[in-house]
């Protein structure tokens, strides 16, 4: 009966944060791994989304299972001080922004299903790369904010349980100090109150209150020198805090004076912009397959992709200067990377498969043909077009190449003959494959998901890189080949 409603989620197993807890939006199910909290007096939600999240209450789990795994009936155990109508009015406010803030973030998201904003289209900047540090610089003080906030919560709830300075000594030397509540810079801290839009006041309090410190030129040196590692890994701005010991306030002051953009973080923003550019193209094309070369009304993926950024606002030295965020060319980047990055960055679950939805075809390590394809529209029809048309006119062009070059007898020529040579037999190959999956009645439907229907196209050899784990005996390729949905 609790199915669908919105509620708190959590899941059982602790990560080295300790529990974390999740606001469960209507129509969606909670599980035994991942515990719902449907709350049934008439507290707001958000009063114990925040509530649930405070070092007071990992320590009181902590006391009642020191495991990793915590039970439904160790949240049940949690011993519930009620609190005033002041203490929930502005703890589910500062919550509401908490979630604002978070919301905000993910729009720029691939990974969101709310995602509505392009990062490299959405923010100013001459190039790329200045597009990007904009939007880190947003972003570094939306979660400074939500980190703020969550230090403020935490005294609210000390407050609530009436605890003793030993007390809250005690617990704070067991789950570690609120990053929130590390000292500040003066001018760091007065510069981010006067960036705050409509903060409330209690909040603005809580910074005010904040401890001043200073910081000699080698600490400062030392943090601006580790920014370069900034979300890499299990790196975001609350470990890296802790890690410096240092007040994400800081963090964002001194980052917003530097140009520096890390790497990966650029090259992930990168990815993303081609992955939803690449999807909106592929749902524009009639059949959504873009060859990789260009055929007879087919223009190449990469002339579709500089005109959609053309079309979007970008010069064309700034779709250019896209290759300094991916750290190679994007032709490069597109042959022989996108596909198996893409793989990897939507593999959100590690024991899960990876879950592409966007294919890179290849007929081998000589690219006699390559296409990419959206699963939203690959069905049996489209193997056939595939081999009647854009594999057909590929060997043309090929073939007409060979005429060109019959009686050229440069060491340039030759070379791109035997490549010519090459790329056909190769075709060949492909198309021996093809015809095979045709004759074994391959019929790939969208609500199969992309383990069932990719499984086929990799034991083929059909895809640039390898999506599910072929190793072992029960492996994903072999489960999703048997799959009998």
């Amino acid at each position: 009966q609790f199915y669908f409603l919105e509620g708190i989620t959590c899941s059982g197993r602790s990560s080295s944060k300790g529990m974390s807890y999740r606001l469960q939006p209507e129509n969606f199910i909670f599980d035994v791994g991942a515990t719902g909290i449907i709350p049934k007096d008439s507290l707001p939600l958000n009063f114990y989304l925040g509530y649930l999240n405070t070092k007071l209450i990992a320590y009181i789990i902590n006391c009642l299972n020191p495991t990793v795994n915590t039970s439904e009936g160790d949240v049940r155990r949690i011993p519930f001080v009620e609190p005033t109508k002041d203490q929930i009015g502005i703890v589910a406010r500062v919550v509401e922004k908490n979630i604002k803030n978070k919301k905000d973030i993910y729009r720029y998201s691939l990974l969101d299903i709310n995602k509505s904003n392009e990062i490299l289209i959405n923010f100013s900047g001459l190039t790329p790369r200045d597009r990007v540090k904009s939007y880190l610089d947003f972003e570094n003080c939306l979660h400074t904010e939500i980190l703020i906030n969550e230090a403020f919560i935490n005294k609210v709830i000390f407050k609530i349980y009436n605890l003793s300075p030993d007390d809250e000594l005690m617990i704070l030397n067991s789950e570690g100090l609120p990053v929130g509540d590390y000292p500040v810079l003066k001018e760091a801290k007065d510069a981010f109150l006067g960036q705050l839009q409509n903060p409330l006041t209690e909040v603005s309090e809580h910074i005010v209150n904040i401890a001043v410190t200073t910081f000699d030129e080698q600490q400062i040196r030392e943090i601006k020198e580790g920014f370069s590692t900034l979300y890499q890994s299990n790196n975001d701005l609350e470990e890296f805090c802790i890690r410096h010991q240092v007040n994400p306030i800081n963090v964002w002051y001194w980052f917003r004076e530097t140009n520096t953009v890390p790497a990966a973080r650029a090259s992930e923003i990168a990815l993303e912009f081609l992955a939803d550019a690449i999807r909106t193209l592929l749902l524009q094309d009639d059949d959504s397959i873009i060859p990789l070369v260009g055929l007879p009304g087919e223009e190449a993926l990469s002339q579709r992709l500089e005109q959609h950024c053309l079309q979007n606002g970008f010069t064309a030295a700034q779709y250019m200067q896209l290759d300094s965020l991916l750290g190679r060319s994007i032709n490069e980047y597109l042959e022989h990377h996108f596909f198996n990055q893409l793989s990897n960055h939507l593999n959100l679950f590690m024991y899960l498969p990876k879950t592409p939805f966007i294919w890179h075809l290849s007929s081998g390590q000589h690219q006699g043909f390559e296409a990419y394809i959206l699963i939203y529209k690959w069905n049996r029809d489209s193997l056939f077009k595939l081999k009647s048309q854009y594999i057909s006119q590929r060997v043309q062009n090929l073939e007409y190449r060979q005429i060109q070059l019959q009686d050229i007898n440069t060491a340039q020529a030759q070379t791109e003959k035997e490549k010519i040579r090459l790329q056909l037999h190769e075709i060949e190959t492909f198309k021996t494959k093809i015809d095979e999956l045709i004759a074994e009645g391959y019929d790939p439907k969208l609500d199969d998901g992309v383990g069932k229907n990719i499984a086929p196209l990799q034991k083929k050899g059909l895809l640039r890189a390898e999506v599910l784990k072929s190793a072992g005996r029960n492996s994903q390729l072999e489960k999703y080949l048997n799959a009998d949905w």
